[in-house]
């Protein structure tokens, strides 16, 4: 009886143990029928004075979610290219409260600087949800999510999903 509970034990504490679960989050980047099918309307982001701003009053946008990181380079260049590819987007840096945004930015883009506290908009994409690395969410003006970037390093990771919004 003894060896029975104690293989039971052991059996349940291999399947239990930290660490060893599957990643089976879907990644959004790859499947544009997914990532159609996820609305963010219901995200509110806070500007500098912690007023509520709803991701739809800033769409359609490339916004990228910058914690830890200054990412100056990738925040000039994400706006050259919204201007080169002559995009309506505007450029969303987002961070947990509102990042400075780097001087000698292309004064034709519109590129705003906002905090999300809670981290609603990457809990709300689910190929974002848990990943802490720099990352580009690209959301059209009805508020959808188009594309899903994790470790965004410059604006050709999602260069071609910027001249449809």
């Amino acid at each position: 009886m003894s060896i029975a509970v104690v293989a039971t034990l052991v059996s349940l504490l291999a399947v239990a143990w930290p660490g060893r679960a599957p990643k089976t989050s879907p990644r959004v980047g790859s499947n544009p029928s997914a990532a159609a099918a996820i609305s963010l309307t219901a995200v509110s982001l806070q500007d500098g004075d912690g007023k509520p701003v709803g991701i739809v009053e800033v769409t359609p946008a490339v916004v990228l979610l910058v914690d830890g990181c200054s990412c100056e380079e990738l925040i000039r260049s994400t706006a050259e290219a919204v201007v080169a590819l002559k995009s309506r987007a505007r450029v969303v840096v987002v961070a947990a409260r509102p990042p400075a945004l780097p001087s000698g930015l292309n004064a034709d883009a519109v590129v705003r600087s906002l905090g999300d506290p809670n981290g609603s908009l990457r809990a709300s994409v689910p190929a974002l949800a848990g990943d802490r690395t720099t990352a580009a969410v690209l959301v059209n003006d009805r508020g959808r999510l188009v594309k899903a970037v994790r470790s965004v390093t410059g604006p050709d990771d999602f260069r071609t999903e910027i001249s449809s919004l």
